[in-house]
């Protein structure tokens, strides 16, 4: 990545233009940093989906404060489409279809607000797809990380049960953040410690990490149980037909009514993002390596306003 001055770009009808504070960092940027095609993009391109910031300015189809819309000079926050976004929040200046964009809960920092879009849908959709009742067991793999922070938290808020392995650094975090059975994912059998210490077979399994951890799971799931995994798939999945495991594969669906769903739950204090480092844009880089080492616990984030 290179730190460059790029024109502005020309504003059309349906979009905003919002001048960034702070933008949220996760694994997929990294990725695409790499290769882009999977997400329909050519070089040169601006890296990342989430951020927060100040609407500048509108386009002419998009209404003012009598609308969902945001007006100009309102604090927002943002998360653009997965596929197909070429000019992404890396920026000083974004500019996106107004319906990606709602106005930020009063309660949280710009910084906060940057790091929360993408992997709190992303936990709030998965948790949705999953469905679990209330009392229900939910082993989850990358709990402490950027969307399993999120998820724990939301998961238990429905009153569900969870049970994560996880190194012992993170057990604190885990714990704190309402996960019920923490054992250490470098023990031997810490995954069949996680089911004896339930007490069940997991009606329903949360991949966060990928690796094949899904699949190493699927022995310890309950007959007709539900799976879901945001993560490039891998390993021996034959057992999910043996015993009749639903799959739920999820790629983040952005939009105004996610975010504000989101925002309800920020603010009644079920959801909370924990900021492992928070860098200026020009270490970007430095992000990026943090990322691919795996060894922090919740979001980065990169700030635009010293």
């Amino acid at each position: 990545m290179r730190l460059r001055e790029l024109p502005g770009r020309p504003l059309e009808p349906a979009q905003a233009r919002v001048a960034v504070e702070a933008a949220g960092v996760n694994p997929v940027d990294a990725g695409n940093r790499g290769d882009p095609s999977w997400a329909g993009v050519e070089a040169p391109y601006v890296v990342g989906y989430e951020f927060a910031g100040l609407v500048t300015e509108l386009g002419s189809a998009v209404e003012g404060r009598d609308g969902d819309a945001p007006a100009v000079g309102d604090a927002v926050w943002g998360l653009l489409p997965v596929r197909g976004t070429r000019w992404g929040a890396y920026s000083d200046e974004v500019v996106a279809d107004a319906r990606f964009l709602a106005r930020r809960p009063p309660g949280l920092t710009a910084v906060e607000a940057a790091a929360l879009p993408l992997a709190g849908t992303t936990a709030l959709q998965l948790l949705d797809r999953l469905a679990p009742d209330e009392g229900e067991w939910i082993l989850v793999h990358g709990a402490a990380g950027g969307v399993g922070h999120l998820f724990v938290q939301l998961a238990h808020a429905r009153g569900a049960r969870v049970a994560a392995p996880a190194s012992e650094a993170r057990h604190a975090l885990l714990h704190e953040l309402g996960v019920e059975v923490v054992v250490d994912r470098h023990r031997a059998g810490a995954l069949e410690t996680a089911r004896e210490r339930a007490g069940v077979d997991f009606p329903i399994v949360a991949d966060l990490v990928g690796d094949g951890t899904l699949a190493a799971s699927l022995e310890l799931m309950a007959e007709g149980g539900r799976a879901g995994w945001i993560v490039e798939l891998a390993g021996d999945l034959e057992q999910a037909v043996d015993r009749n495991i639903t799959l739920h594969g999820l790629l983040v669906r952005p939009g105004r009514d996610a975010l504000d769903a989101l925002a309800a739950l920020a603010e009644a204090g079920r959801v909370r993002v924990v900021l492992d480092e928070v860098l200026p844009l020009e270490d970007a880089g430095r992000a990026h390596e943090r990322i691919a080492t795996r060894s922090g616990q919740g979001k980065l984030a990169l700030t635009l306003t010293g």
